[in-house]
């Protein structure tokens, strides 16, 4: 299948995927095209027994209107779930005029998840679905000493750059799609 391109006054996004095997493979690029540093939100990690390990091939699936969202983002906290911190991604930034491409490796069908999915408490799926599949990518423009902020985190792969906290209202979000027909679980 051919990319799929977005573009706002910030960057342009092109999406694809490609089925290999039980998997998808989807790849995506980006390019700053602001003039300003961006940092985008787009290492996801999680947290194992007080360590913290980046999720590499990883991203975010939701069930958003009928359609699969797989995403790269900053997720807002469930409003009905007491939620003992918030899961912010670490970034990458990207100077101004330069491009990356990333490929995300995601099991299929695709199981829906966040950062707040909690994994004792989930449902058997009650079959498979075929849903259009978008692609989303969480990101925020710098501005003057918005360098001297970043953290550098430590994680069972070396440090990698953060900002935390980061209000989920503060960050902007670019999505290319539809990329295609994917087997998503039916959680419903």
């Amino acid at each position: 299948m051919s990319a799929i391109t977005n573009q706002n006054s910030d960057l342009i996004l092109s999406a694809q995927f490609r089925q290999e095997g039980l998997f998808l493979m989807l790849t995506y690029q980006v390019t700053n095209t602001s003039g300003r540093t961006v940092y985008l939100f787009d290492v996801l990690h999680g947290e194992y027994d007080g360590s913290v390990f980046p999720l590499v091939d990883a991203c975010y699936a939701t069930i958003e209107q009928g359609q699969l969202v797989l995403s790269r983002q900053i997720i807002q906290e469930p409003a009905d779930e007491d939620v003992e911190s918030v899961n912010i991604p670490f970034v990458t930034a990207m100077q101004p005029g330069s491009t990356i491409e990333k490929t995300v490796k995601q099991p299929t069908p695709v199981f829906p998840w966040t950062p707040y999915t909690d994994h004792d408490t989930i449902p058997e799926p009650k079959g498979v679905l075929q849903l259009n599949a978008w692609f989303r990518l969480g990101y925020f423009l710098a501005a003057p000493g918005t360098a001297d902020l970043v953290q550098a985190m430590p994680t069972d792969q070396g440090a990698r750059p953060a900002f935390d906290p980061f209000p989920y209202a503060s960050q902007k979000l670019i999505m290319a799609g539809p990329l295609g027909s994917v087997e998503t679980y039916d959680m419903g």
